[in-house]
């Protein structure tokens, strides 16, 4: 074989290795406009038109839309049709709820996957029943026109809600402060939003009254008992609570100037860091080789306290398991375009009590022997699960810190003394605080506005003291500051990507490490991100197929991310009463491209 076949055989190889690749990358994509139309009928039947348009920056295979289901809710007569494009679709069960993934296509033989720079609308028409509700004494829509599961941000949503009357009902926009308007124009509710960041939802509630319904509407939902003036109250309280936070927040910029002397001179008493010798402008290496989980809770940030674990730690220790060869990253064909991502147990000895009980919490996630983590993720959707998750994150962190913080070893990295007396500051607020509110009840005297204003006052200042990070009134002991010094340098390094190419990492080992203990500190993205550019650029395949890089790019990291917050919303949920809360609505979901 000369080597200009050699050659050629690379070339190929390369090009098959990339393509790959490319079939489970990400879909640059932009949702321009979203125009959703709902016709509440008169026997309950909630019909839907979704149309939603997408712009894409880079050739996708398709687009998939999910729809959350609640009990006895289905999609009914579902009709998909793409303007721009050749188009069939598949519907796929997806938690409790359903998937319809879209393929789209350029040409009618459906051959052809669209390029780059394509702009297509995506239209949804179905039926849902049991949406709508009917009480004793009303009937109510409460529906989410747009989840707040999609991917990327909307730039516009026009929606138009028709109820069978042209009688104006009384309705609300949720969020409370949403930036979404709502007016009424005949027999319909209009709803439009400049912006719908990714993560949020815009959800319309409507009180029906029960003449616009047949008389069994068989479609809707009936509820044997009176639900307006429990809805009202909801509404109300949200609005008042909304209200207030905003309020306080406001107050709370002006007086704290005057009231936060006090925890002020604690801080310049017992908080001010002590000065160190070290004047490096960064570290190229981790300064120590701790386990990343205790590095997570040494080095405290946002409103995490010095001591305690987030679930970055619970993330970068399955990731450090990972690059130890632990455990391991397979992957297995899902459909013709995605892949489904797992985790295999490979070694179990040597290791730590924190590390056994991170495999023994997703062991409950196998099928086939292997962590599903889609399988994970689907499972959270249910409350036992979700609840039973949470408690045994809560118990591994506890675990952790007694084992790791215990007070004779985390006194000599920090000084918590005083935290300790912002503590007590605080509890001193809030009990005169009350004695300020009750005495206004009960002393002519005391019988003003002011004394009101001054007791709730002092008592949410005692509470923000109380929610603030040991970090502000406690301080690094000498060695603790030379410690936090060196880690925060480090991190600076990895979050600047000039840095990183200046001073590259050597192998991949390094890199792999980087990317564990950005995740403890949280700038893995940025690692990522370098790491993925010398993979594209390097010529060493074993960059695209070791385990702990094949995990961030399929996606395990997200998956985790993603895991954590189903169970906190599924929880939240699962809280609220059979008279829906503040953006517990029927409709809504997400969805992306492929």
């Amino acid at each position: 074989m000369n080597s200009k076949q050699k050659t050629l055989i690379i070339l190929s190889l390369s090009l098959i290795l990339l393509a790959s690749i490319a079939a489970v990358s990400a879909v640059d994509y932009t949702l321009t406009n979203a125009d959703m139309d709902y016709v509440v009928k008169s026997n309950g039947l909630l019909h839907v038109h979704e149309a939603i348009t997408y712009d894409f920056d880079s050739s996708p295979n398709g687009v998939y839309r999910d729809i959350p289901l609640k009990s006895g809710q289905s999609i009914e007569n579902l009709e998909v049709y793409v303007d721009g494009a050749y188009a069939e679709y598949q519907i796929i069960p997806k938690g409790s709820g359903e998937r319809i993934k879209v393929y789209l296509y350029t040409d009618s033989s459906k051959s052809h996957k669209l390029s780059s720079d394509s702009v297509i609308t995506v239209h949804y028409v179905y039926d849902m029943p049991k949406v709508v509700k009917i009480y004793n004494d009303i009937g109510e829509l409460q529906y989410k026109v747009w989840g707040d599961e999609w991917d990327e941000d909307l730039e516009n949503l026009q929606s138009t809600i028709t109820f069978p009357d042209d009688e104006e009902l009384q309705f609300w926009i949720n969020p409370y402060f949403s930036n979404a308007k709502a007016r009424w124009a005949e027999d319909h509710l209009k709803i439009h939003s400049d912006f719908v960041g990714d993560g949020k939802y815009v959800e319309a509630r409507a009180l029906i009254p029960l003449s616009e319904f047949d008389s069994n509407a068989e479609y809707a939902q009936h509820i044997n008992k009176n639900g307006k003036d429990e809805i009202i109250k909801i509404q109300d309280d949200d609005k008042k609570s909304q209200e207030g936070f905003k309020s306080l927040f406001s107050i709370l910029n002006k007086v704290l100037v005057v009231l936060c002397f006090i925890p002020g001179l604690i801080y310049l008493k017992f908080g001010r860091e002590p000065k160190t010798t070290y004047d490096a402008i960064y570290e190229h290496e981790p300064p120590t080789d701790d386990p990343p989980a205790y590095v997570n809770g040494m080095i405290g940030s946002g409103l995490k306290d010095v001591g305690s674990l987030n679930q970055e730690a619970f993330q970068a220790t399955i990731m450090d398991l990972i690059n130890r060869g632990k455990m391991g990253v397979s992957s297995e064909e899902d459909t013709e375009f995605t892949k489904t991502t797992f985790l295999t147990i490979k070694d179990t000895s040597g290791l730590k009590r924190f590390e056994a009980d991170v495999i023994n919490i997703l062991k409950r996630y196998e099928l086939n022997g292997n962590i599903s983590l889609s399988y994970m993720q689907d499972c959270l959707r249910g409350e036992s699960e979700a609840r039973y998750f949470q408690g045994r994150f809560e118990s591994w962190k506890e675990n952790f810190e007694n084992e790791y913080f215990s007070e004779d070893s985390f006194s000599r990295l920090f000084d918590k003394k005083g935290n300790d007396y912002l503590n007590y500051f605080a509890f001193l607020l809030i009990i005169l605080g009350i004695i300020a509110f009750v005495a206004s009840i009960f002393f002519d005297f005391a019988v003003t506005g002011s004394t009101i204003f001054v007791g709730v006052l002092l008592v949410i200042v005692g509470v923000v003291c109380l929610m603030l990070p040991s970090g502000i009134a406690g301080k690094y002991t000498d060695e603790g500051k030379l410690y936090e010094e060196k880690w925060m340098k480090f991190k600076k390094y990895l979050q600047d990507y000039s840095l990183i190419k200046e001073h590259p990492p050597e192998s991949i080992v390094i890199w792999n490490k980087y990317l564990v203990y950005a995740t403890a500190l949280g700038v893995a993205d940025e690692v990522y991100k370098a790491m993925k550019m010398e993979v594209y650029s390097g010529s060493d395949d074993y960059y695209r197929t070791n385990d702990l890089y094949m995990f961030y790019y399929l996606g395990g990291h997200r998956f985790i991310n993603d895991s954590f917050n189903t169970a906190s919303s599924t929880i939240s949920a699962a809280d609220n009463s059979s008279v829906g809360g503040i953006g517990g609505g029927s409709g809504g979901g997400g969805g992306g491209a492929f």
